[in-house]
């Protein structure tokens, strides 16, 4: 039996700590935000795991000063999810997740959950039955897959700290990271499911040239499945790889990317 949409909202705002949430098809967060003017004058939207170096905010003091102003805190969990993150209890007012993960990049088309302390003045959109279906079995398996996909995150960013000819790397749950200690109060259940490197540019090669070396970068497979999939958040030409990590088995990444590394070495 597929559930309706209005009782996977209800699910998902249960899930998530709202009162209330609704899904809309949408490219991507920013879309959302355009497309029903959700920032007001005071309001606040961030990331709550993203941007250059995967930065983490301090949500609960972020919150605390929006609503002394007299504004609302809108925060992006796609990246974390709500499983890795509880933003409600941190102080937020809306939450926004892309539901690529949360469906195991099974969706026709794109879609984003909008959920919010009370209600929510505007339209959602029907969804096809097909995606209905994505979103149910998704939810259902979250805790499961995403422990996996942090857990895995885990083992490259401690492998890739380890690579000496990188200039950086960036994890929350690293150390070295400088939201290290905000991120232990802000994630749950580890540190996501994202790990971030800089190439050295001395070494001569483009972000975009590392992973199409690396065979097992995912561009084939969808954005949010099973499969360890990379990025380059700063263009092709720039030096910036990010990493999804997959529910595969992350040793058989980092002996790929040792490969490259390796060859990186010997100048091939």
């Amino acid at each position: 039996m597929v559930l309706s949409r209005h009782e996977l909202e209800a699910r998902y705002a249960e899930a998530v700590g709202a009162t209330t949430s609704l899904f809309v098809y949408a490219g991507h967060v920013d879309e959302v935000l355009e497309r029903f003017a959700l920032a007001g004058e005071h309001d606040v939207a961030v990331d709550a795991l993203g941007g250059a170096g995967l930065r983490v905010p301090d949500l609960r003091a972020r919150a605390q000063g929006v609503h002394v102003a007299g504004g609302r805190l809108l925060a992006d969990i796609t990246v974390p999810s709500h499983f890795g993150c509880r933003p409600f209890e941190l102080g937020a007012d809306v939450s926004f997740e892309a539901f690529d993960r949360i469906a195991a990049g099974k969706l026709q088309r794109k879609v984003v959950a909008v959920a919010a302390r009370g209600p929510l003045a505007l339209d959602a959109d029907e969804l096809d039955t097909c995606d209905l279906v994505a979103i149910s079995e998704g939810l259902s398996t979250v805790p499961e897959r995403m422990q996996r996909h942090f857990d895995h995150a885990r083992a490259l960013a401690e492998y890739l700290s380890c690579c000496e000819e990188l200039a950086s790397v960036s994890y929350p749950g690293l150390p070295s990271h400088p939201d290290h200690e905000v991120a232990t109060r802000m994630l749950m259940h580890g540190f996501g499911p994202a790990v971030e490197f800089q190439l050295d540019p001395a070494a001569g090669m483009t972000a975009g040239e590392f992973i199409e070396a690396c065979r097992l970068n995912g561009r084939t497979y969808p954005v949010g499945g099973s499969h360890t999939r990379m990025c380059a958040p700063n263009g092709s030409d720039g030096h910036t790889v990010r990493i999804f990590a997959g529910l595969d088995n992350p040793l058989e990444v980092a002996a790929e990317l040792d490969r490259v590394f390796r060859s990186l070495r010997r100048g091939e």
